[in-house]
């Protein structure tokens, strides 16, 4: 970045970074529409100046210089004019800044030359007349040129010098202590341009980082979007896997007991084709029912109903739910809790049903030869902990993330060869919430991992 002042780079430097290019772009509209009060005010201030001084000045020398700043004001109005409906330009060149800066420069150096053509050595009130005058040039150029700081001192600094001159060369305490006077004011006038140019800076940087922040937030927007229609695509498909597959076998047994097409001695046949029946069906309203519970989560109505809860009976229970699973998958199930475990306050039917979702996952994504461990105990602070433990596929950072969200799953090897509408982990967190609890998960790729119920120590029925 080069060392030059900031409003000086603007000035110089042709190729700038992004701050400094919409800097100038606002330095020229923000001076263009001014444009109009600059040619009001100096031609009202002109002929001010003329009238004070038609009776000592040369009327022709008046009127000439009248002409000429109408005719620079005109000039200034026309282009204004002509350019008031162009849409802001995304980047302009230094050049459009040095015509604005000449600009100013010229009507500053015609006020210069009025003023020295005027000025009286020889009446203290009418040099006090064109000295107020010269500040309020100052003043009037500091409240409308802040945009630009350089223009702003070309266009004021000529006849504010020029009259502190004359007015320090005349001689005498008086036009001494008003010349000091009006230094002191030139330097307050210098100082109010600094800060009124950083004021504006600041303006067009928040603009900026606002825009930059907008843009930002619809990037983000459309990421989530984006991600949001994948993961409803991929719960579509999963629930259509799910649903697909029990249907069919509800549909095809039910056709092979309707027709008989084993005829009619294979009752034993029916009956286990019934019993597919059965577990298909209540394989769909698990699904239907887990679905149907974290959209009543997400929606703040899904309601508890307590009552006292056994733990250990409820972990042995699902425990002995999952052993057959356990078995045929390759997988050692196993229960630690001490003997003396409390009683909770809790929705028991919500609870076993958190459980037994984690004793599934733990199931299904750990390999054959595998261990899950359930463990209940009670931990220092007063909490109720349950944790369910694998040696599976275990998941990083970022699945963990991914698995805690509704209806997404995680993309492995192992988990896309599993069925799952991607429920589990976010109902039992969902659960867990709504009794005041939390879930901690840890877990290592290749590894396993461990998911912990936190009751809440309230929870907990002292024995």
């Amino acid at each position: 970045m080069s060392s030059k002042p900031l409003f000086l780079r603007t000035l110089l430097d042709e190729d700038l970074p992004e701050f400094e290019t919409e800097l100038r772009v606002r330095q020229i509209v923000d001076l263009a529409r001014q444009t109009p009060f600059h040619a009001v005010a100096n031609v009202g201030n002109g002929i001010v100046l003329a009238s004070v001084f038609w009776g000592r000045l040369s009327h022709a020398a008046i009127l000439v210089w009248l002409a000429l700043f109408a005719i620079f004001s005109t000039l200034g109005l026309y282009r204004w004019w002509r350019k008031r409906r162009w849409p802001v330009p995304a980047k302009v060149s230094r050049a459009a800044l040095w015509r604005t800066t000449f600009s100013a420069l010229a009507a500053g150096l015609l006020w210069t030359a009025a003023m020295i053509y005027a000025f009286p050595r020889d009446d203290m009130s009418l040099q006090m007349v064109i000295l107020f005058l010269a500040g309020g040039l100052g003043s009037g150029a500091v409240g409308s040129m802040p945009s630009q700081p350089v223009a702003c001192v070309a266009f004021m600094g000529p006849p504010l010098i020029s009259v502190l001159v004359l007015l320090a060369t005349q001689g005498g305490q008086i036009a001494h202590v008003f010349t000091l006077m009006g230094t002191l004011f030139v330097v307050i006038l210098v100082a109010a341009l600094a800060s009124g140019f950083t004021s504006f800076a600041t303006i067009v940087r928040t603009k900026i980082d606002s825009r930059t922040l907008q843009t930002r937030l619809l990037e983000m927007e459309l990421a989530a979007s984006t991600e949001a229609n994948a993961a409803k695509s991929q719960f579509l498909a999963n629930m259509s896997h799910e649903l697909r597959t029990p249907l069919n076998a509800v549909i095809g047994f039910s056709e092979i007991i309707r027709d008989q097409s084993l005829g009619p001695q294979a009752m034993a046949n029916y009956r286990e084709y019934a019993n597919d029946i059965h577990a298909a069906g209540e394989h769909l309203l698990r699904i239907i029912n887990d679905v149907l519970d974290i959209s009543k989560i997400e929606a703040g109505r899904l309601e508890l109903h307590e009552s006292e809860t056994d733990i250990r009976a409820m972990v042995k229970s699902g425990v002995k739910l999952m052993t057959q699973s356990a078995f045929e998958n390759g997988i050692a199930l196993e229960a630690e809790m001490a003997d003396d475990l409390p009683l909770v306050m809790a929705d028991e039917l919500r609870l076993r049903q958190a459980l037994m979702n984690l004793l599934s996952n733990a199931v299904k994504f750990s390999e054959r030869g595998g261990t899950v461990t359930v463990a209940a105990s009670l931990r220092p602070d007063g909490a109720m902990s349950i944790a369910v433990a694998d040696t599976g596929i275990g998941m990083s950072e970022s699945e963990i993330t991914t698995a805690l969200q509704p209806f997404r799953q995680v993309a492995n090897s192992l988990s896309r060869a599993q069925n799952g509408i991607g429920v589990g982990l976010s109902l039992v967190d969902g659960i867990v919430g709504l009794h005041g609890g939390r879930l901690e998960l840890a877990s290592t790729p290749a590894r396993g991992t461990t998911v912990t119920l936190v009751l809440p120590p309230e929870r907990v029925i002292a024995p």
